[in-house]
């Protein structure tokens, strides 16, 4: 594959997904913002961050289809990243691209990640998603059922079983071939172990029908694998200052993962609290907060900062209240060494309000937490995560190794030709 172009609903997601090329020596740049202008070079993949989770369906909708038109070129190949728990508008966004774009070949699952999909409907470590904290506190609704959810936005589809998948990689070329030629619009496929994700890659990369792949950052490592590494030299990362977590998601996840990185490290917390946030700068604690900010930070040392739930926060605020801790910390953009931001929206609100532009993926610290040097201002490694992924070590990880870093040590990183 010559070219490959990326479009996520959040910048987490554009990163991690993106990242499975950057691993394999592809030249890969995320764009935070599509409507920036900026040129994206020799880059071999181009990761969009839509920034549509939190839109209404039919504006998500027409955003995708309008991106897609505005990026897509022939012979490039075409990649759907969407959420591994189905959260945001992704049916309505594939539905919005398919009559351009082809068949969707739909595969969301990340078994290594607990994600998988059984008769066409998701699990996250063998629960129903539907019956998951992670649905609950989105304030989803319904059966997680891909077929069901593509036809509502009024997407024909099959699905592939177990049986299917398992089949071969020629047969089941033929079956996706088939379900093209049929007249549909889209194929689901079950998928419970990393093999299956293989198979699907295998059989899907050389299609005569037009297709797109639709699935999280799992598909994504397989069809990168499928077309082959680039020899390339190794991304240099240099963090010279603080490095600040920023814990924007209210997942229970990130709020185990913030406690054990305090714990083990014993650095400095500081909790905001939603309604500072809220408030902006006509609150009466926020001159202090900065000033403790800039204390902290100004001296060198690591911090690691919560949003405070005073009881009231609903995920509808979720995007304020990211505009609101960016417009808090962009003064301190330079005193930073390395940012660590778990949660798409955070990341990019953090980042567009330091004013960067982009991120050049330069390695990956666990299965879809990548390492990037952002593109703005000066060069800033950042690391970030989806609020509801990784285990209890993923934040002490992440800082971990930007110690290493700062430390002068080597640390694993991808190989790319634009190094």
């Amino acid at each position: 594959m010559s070219r490959l172009l990326i479009i996520a609903d959040d910048l987490s997601g554009a990163a991690d997904c993106a990242s499975a090329y950057a691993r394999a020596g592809r030249e890969t740049l995320v764009m935070i913002d599509p409507d920036a202008p900026g040129d994206v070079g020799t880059a071999d993949v181009v990761a969009l961050d839509a920034d549509s989770r939190r839109m209404p369906a039919t504006t998500a909708a027409q955003l995708h289809r309008e991106l897609h038109a505005r990026y897509a070129i022939p012979g490039q190949g075409f990649y759907r990243k969407i959420d591994s728990t189905l959260r945001g508008n992704f049916a309505a966004e594939v539905a919005a691209v398919g009559s351009a774009a082809g068949l969707a070949i739909v595969a969301p699952a990340f078994p290594t990640a607990g994600r998988t999909t059984r008769y066409g409907r998701q699990y996250l470590n063998g629960v129903a998603l539907e019956d998951t904290e992670i649905w609950r506190s989105e304030g989803l609704s319904g059966v997680a059922h891909l077929p069901t959810m593509l036809e509502r936005h009024g997407m024909t589809s099959a699905l592939l079983g177990h049986a299917d998948i398992r089949c071969g990689a020629g047969k089941l070329a033929g079956r996706l071939e088939a379900v093209a030629r049929n007249g549909l619009q889209a194929v689901v496929c079950d998928v419970e172990t990393e093999d299956d994700l293989r198979a699907i890659a295998q059989a899907s990369r050389h299609l005569h029908a037009p297709c797109f792949w639709v699935g999280s950052a799992g598909l994504a490592v397989h069809l990168a694998q499928v077309d082959g590494a680039n020899a390339a030299q190794p991304v240099k990362v240099a963090v010279n200052g603080s490095i600040l977590t920023v814990v924007g998601s209210l997942s229970g996840v990130s709020k185990a993962q913030a406690e054990r990185l305090q714990q083990a490290t014993g650095m400095r917390r500081i909790d905001i609290p939603a309604g500072v946030l809220r408030q902006g700068a006509s609150d009466p604690h926020w001159s202090g907060l900065q000033q403790a900010l800039s204390a902290t930070l100004g001296q060198g040392d690591d911090l690691l900062l919560t949003m405070g739930v005073d009881g009231t926060v609903d995920m509808d605020e979720g995007l304020h209240l990211c505009q609101g801790l960016a417009r808090l910390l962009a003064p301190l953009a330079g005193l930073l060494g390395a940012l660590i931001s778990t949660g798409g929206e955070t990341a990019r609100a953090l980042l567009c309000a330091m004013h960067y532009r982009g991120l050049r993926l330069a390695g990956e610290i666990e299965p879809g937490v990548p390492l990037s040097i952002a593109v703005g201002p000066r060069p800033l490694p950042v690391i970030t995560k989806a609020g509801a992924f990784g285990n209890r070590d993923t934040l002490l990880h992440c800082h971990a190794t930007l110690l290493q870093a700062r430390s002068g040590a080597s640390i694993p990183t991808f190989h790319t030709k634009g190094s």
